[in-house]
């Protein structure tokens, strides 16, 4: 079988959305080359891995996202369709140089070879990412989450997450109730639940998404306690939660500042990550506008992670 090979150069900022919209509009597989990481890991103080300056000026900021689609595919009606997204997607973020091109490649050539890549990952102390087809001896009380993530395993790795989850880790108690805003893959409201929450809305606005969080709850036999559903905050019934994660971007978590407390039980926990740098401060002044108390910060990367508590439950 023959495969369509979209390349998109974009931005660090942006490559989460351009890969869940490439995925949304029915790419097989989505592959994301972030020099980023490179750098970032090169550059750690404890690093062992050793490169010098030119090397690491050669990496360039552009992160390469690869998007396959089957060759079924009328290649002009896909090209037209994804740059109508990036254009879409350009209103709300810096999508550097967008869609460069695209070849044919065949089944064979990525159908299997890049599971040889992706081993068990611990994104917090307890939380382990294990692909379904990767054997793991469980250790002390650590809580495991199977992916099957096909051809992309982003899911887990990107620093948003890898906080989020480290949060609730640190917040979720037994017997909570949540609320998981984009729910993207789902990976979080299954934290969620296997920290010991009891019920989970998980809503977002892609139907692919939602599909992908149910099929992800079966596997981890958590789908009893997660409700995912196509929509937004204000689609999930207004019955007051003890947490609500959002990881999403900026402007969507300050437009949803107004709406929060309705949500929210007093002292509940906001969890908020996809927040550049730049954008951090203009977050925590939002929602000390709307009544909550900023608890925590946390940084990685270019990425920020904020917990609100929320004081005026309305």
């Amino acid at each position: 079988m023959k495969w369509i090979e979209i390349k998109i150069k974009t931005t660090e900022e942006a490559s989460d959305a351009v890969a869940e919209m490439l995925t949304s509009i029915g790419a097989g597989g989505v592959a994301i080359e972030d020099p980023n990481d490179i750098r970032r890991e090169i550059e750690k103080p404890n690093s062992i891995d050793y490169a010098d300056e030119e090397f690491i000026n050669s990496l360039g900021e552009d992160v390469l996202i690869k998007a396959y689609f089957p060759g079924t595919n009328s290649i002009v009606e896909l090209t037209e369709l994804i740059k109508e997204k990036m254009k879409f997607i350009s209103q709300y973020l810096d999508i550097g140089e967008g869609y460069t091109g695209y070849s044919e490649v065949d089944d064979e050539d990525w159908s299997t070879a890049w599971k040889k890549y992706y081993k068990p990952l611990n994104i917090s102390d307890r939380v382990v990412i294990k692909p379904t087809w990767e054997e793991y001896e469980v250790r002390n009380n650590e809580v495991i989450v199977e992916l099957d993530p096909g051809m992309a395993f982003g899911t887990g790795t990107h620093e948003t997450t890898k906080m989020c989850a480290q949060l609730l880790e640190k917040y979720i108690k037994d017997g909570d109730t949540v609320i998981d805003v984009g729910c993207g893959t789902g990976i979080l409201s299954i934290i969620a639940a296997k920290l010991g929450a009891k019920h989970i809305d998980a809503v977002d606005v892609d139907e692919v998404a939602v599909r992908v969080t149910k099929e992800n709850c079966s596997i981890n036999k958590v789908s009893d306690k997660i409700n995912a559903f196509k929509g937004i905050l204000d689609d999930v019934k207004k019955e007051k939660v003890d947490v609500v994660v959002a990881n999403i971007i900026a402007n969507v978590i300050i437009d949803l500042g107004e709406t929060m407390p309705h949500y929210l039980k007093k002292d509940g926990l906001l969890i908020t990550s996809g927040i550049i740098k730049e954008r951090k401060q203009e977050v925590i002044e939002t929602y000390l506008k709307h009544g909550f108390v900023h608890e925590v910060t946390q940084e990685l990367g270019e990425w920020v992670a904020i917990v609100f508590k929320c004081q005026d439950s309305l």
